[in-house]
């Protein structure tokens, strides 16, 4: 049995790489929520009788010289009474629209639930029935055909048969996979001083199936000592899959580069790289049909060919997907997809996991794999979360939506806009706000009803949202909304607002806390490594980000001597809003005598662009303009071509002073070593403005944590000051200089939230 390879897929995936055909056909079609979709089933089951088995298990086990192959799978349902194996499948559309590839391929589906069944159970025959079900009108619609049990042994071994062929290749990449991590030597030499506890950490995480927290300095080597334990996790059967998400390009590559130098010491296991639609499509301003798009046409017929280059070439960045894409004429972003359940590793956005719409997050919850999440830069996924599980609406644009149709879409934006004026015509507790804890049931029903609508018109007009584009972008911001308002409860609130114009109604869901919402989908894997260089508080950060109250949190010990940066603390001028027009002056003068002081290049945080602004005029005003200096100065709006500028600067000159934002594009996420960047400056702490959102948000955390303000400002605010710290010392050779300006980093609740590995001095006046 040594020489025998395990490998498992479900039902669902076997269906997919075996019975789909013909084109890729994305013209938009609208389809339930997974929320929807499980009520929709729940509606469904009420209707079935006392004998029938909801989510009925499966298991079939194929058996070939040197391998083993698990087959899993749960039918939505099986009734012992009367022969019945069913898969139901929920849509928006008219039942009887479904397009016949469709339905075949989920007649597939239910034919091998079918087939396990009668290879387990043994019956003379069964009835297969797939039920197409409107969540909207609760129509259902049934196809159903009975097949003996030699029938579908017969299926099931042709499906199998047609299969073999890219077993073998899995399995021959699963052994050459094995065999490589059990030799694989951490591919950097020995470890840096913390890295050893960090790999250890991790990999007793993923043996244990848990949560870590993990603070390590930028640029201590986070990510190769969390992937590598993971990858020869995987040999050792801890896990399946490995998911590196990041939130920023840098995080991204990073991944990558540590991926091709494992790749290079010898590892041989296969990795991905997931790129954004958009992005990464050969045929921009073509629709994702067979009729428009060369690469959607006859697309699952090429398909096969491109997965197995795709295997056997292991490591997939962009451009290797794009030559693949390209050799056999298939849609890149669809490849990609359709790769996912084949792959060991892959590296993504983190919205592919988090997102209400997460392709990464329903894998997980699908198919019985054990899935380790690695989050790099943790610190950014709660005010990620945030924007992701909150949505709203505007007025006009419905207004603007309602112009061109009519008949019943004219009539259900209209049923709507009523709900809409009668909101706005209601007790409001501001002139241009209101707040509530509970969502309008009637503004729900309306906005459900215009999404039927939607449906019905596609049914009939396939292009019928083409046609009308203001309709179209309203009805995606419904659809969002409808998504949010699924996920509703006491950590959300429903806001209205308005301008001086008639139709400035807007319409909010918004999310003051993603930790239930992270939670849930954290419980979906395996195992969650989160990590960041600023993380401080541990307990803060750990309840922000969901994961369960067991987690293990831990501070790495620093690579670095704390004497390689040199962190001054200039506490007599302060930078409060109020405080600012008085210290102005100072400030400037401490900003031209460091700039004079300290040479190389250096990077001055503000919290504001009128701050950043004031503080010029003020020194050049004052003579202390630093005119030795080659001056950047960050706007908002840029464009990413001047921010390249900036890096290209810093890269080139020494001699370079950049006036940017704390918090910003250049506060975190870039690469600065060596000579490239001398010291930063940290004008004041960079906490959120003080507004209605940030007020809600405060009280929110003060009743439920006790730390409004610790929470919503002073956390956040010192955690983008962590990172402009982080900017300076890179590798174990560089060294820097900091200063950070304001009374604040006097005081004790202060200090203790700045990294723990340099030490801090005062400023010597002068």
């Amino acid at each position: 049995m040594d020489d025998v390879t395990e490998l498992a897929i479900t039902v669902t995936e076997l269906t997919q790489f075996c019975h789909r055909r013909g084109d890729i056909d994305q013209r938009f079609k609208p389809s339930p929520t997974g929320v929807q979709g499980v009520a929709g089933h729940q509606r469904v089951y009420t209707r079935r009788q006392a004998s029938y088995q909801r989510e009925y298990a499966v298991e079939y086990q194929h058996t070939e010289p040197g391998l083993i192959l698990a087959l899993r799978g749960r039918a939505d349902g099986y009734d012992p009474e009367v022969g019945l194996v069913e898969e139901i499948k929920t849509c928006r559309v008219p039942p009887d629209t479904i397009s016949e590839p469709v339905a075949q391929l989920h007649l597939a589906q239910a034919r091998l639930y079918a087939a396990i069944i009668a290879a387990q159970e043994l019956p003379p025959h069964l009835d297969v029935r797939v039920t197409w079900f409107n969540i909207d009108s609760g129509e259902e619609f049934n196809r159903t055909e009975t097949y003996t049990k030699e029938a579908l042994a017969e299926f099931l071994d042709a499906t199998l048969s047609q299969f073999a062929e890219w077993l073998r290749k899995l399995a021959d990449a699963r052994r050459a996979r094995d065999a490589s991590l059990a030799e694989l030597a951490f591919p950097y030499g020995e470890f840096r001083e913390g890295q050893r506890d960090i790999a250890e950490l991790s990999y007793k995480c993923i043996d244990q199936g848990g949560h870590l927290l993990l603070e390590a300095p930028t640029g201590s080597g986070k990510t190769s000592a969390v992937l590598f334990p993971a990858l020869k996790a995987m040999a050792t059967d801890k896990h399946d899959k490995v998911v590196f998400l990041t939130s920023k390009t840098v995080g991204r590559r990073a991944a990558e580069n540590t991926l091709a130098d494992l790749s290079a010491a010898g590892y041989r296991g296969t990795a991905l790289s997931l790129t954004a639609k958009d992005k990464i499509c050969l045929s921009p301003g073509r629709a994702c049909h067979g009729d428009d798009c060369p690469y959607a046409r006859d697309y699952y017929e090429k398909l096969p060919a491109a997965m197995f280059a795709a295997i056997e070439q292991g490591t997939l960045r962009r451009g290797d997907i794009e030559s693949l894409a390209q050799t056999f004429e298939v849609c890149p972003y669809e490849l990609t997809i359709d790769l996912l359940p084949w792959v060991d590793v892959i590296v993504a956005d983190l919205h592919y996991v988090y997102s209400l719409t997460a392709t990464l997050s329903a894998c997980m919850e699908s198919d019985n794999k054990r899935w380790t999440v690695l989050l790099d830069e943790a610190h950014n996924l709660p005010g990620r979360a945030r924007d992701m599980y909150s949505a709203g609406l505007e007025k006009a644009a419905l207004m603007r939506a309602k112009t061109h149709v009519s008949g019943n879409m004219a009539k259900a934006l209209s049923r709507l806009n009523r709900q809409l004026l009668a909101l706005q015509n209601a007790s409001w507790q501001e002139a241009e706000f209101n707040s509530s804890e509970s969502l309008p049931p009637d503004l729900i029903a309306a906005l459900r009803n215009f999404v039927s609508t939607v449906s019905e018109e596609l049914a009939q007009d396939p292009i019928f949202l083409h046609r009308h584009p203001e309709l179209m972008t309203f009805y995606f911001e419904v659809l969002q909304f409808l998504r949010v308002a699924d996920q509703w409860g006491d950590d959300y609130r429903f806001q209205l607002s308005r301008g001086p114009g008639r139709q400035s109604l807007r319409v909010t869901l918004n999310c003051l806390d993603s930790s239930r919402q992270l939670a849930a989908r954290q419980q979906r894997a395996h195992s969650v490594i989160a990590f960041s260089a600023t993380l401080s508080p541990l307990p803060w950060s750990k309840a922000s980000l969901g994961l369960e109250n067991g987690a293990v949190c831990s501070r790495a010990n620093s690579p670095f001597d704390s004497e390689q940066l040199q962190v001054w603390l200039a506490t007599d001028i302060d930078t409060r809003f109020r405080q600012r027009d008085t210290t102005l002056p100072q400030l400037a003068r401490q900003l031209q005598r460091w700039l004079a002081d300290i040479p190389g290049n250096c990077i001055l945080y503000f919290p504001s662009y009128r701050y950043l602004q004031d503080c010029l005029v003020q020194m050049k005003y004052a003579g202390a303009s630093p005119e030795s200096r080659t001056l950047w100065v960050q706007h908002a709006q840029q464009s990413e071509g001047e921010r390249e500028e900036l890096l290209q600067l810093l890269a080139e000159r020494r001699d370079v002073a950049a006036f940017c934002i704390l918090g910003g594009v250049f506060g975190e996420g870039i690469d600065l070593p060596g000579e490239q960047l001398s010291s930063v400056v940290v004008v004041g702490i960079g906490m959120p403005q003080v507004n209605r959102n940030t007020r809600l948000l405060k009280d929110w955390h003060q009743q439920r944590h006790n730390a409004g303000f610790e929470y919503t400002f002073m956390y956040p605010g010192m955690q983008k000051v962590d990172q402009a710290l982080g900017r300076v010392v890179r590798r174990l050779q560089d060294t820097g200089s900091a200063l950070l300006i304001d009374p604040r980093y006097g005081e004790k609740q202060y200090r203790a939230l700045l990294p723990c590995w340099w030490e801090y001095k005062p400023w010597p006046k002068s």
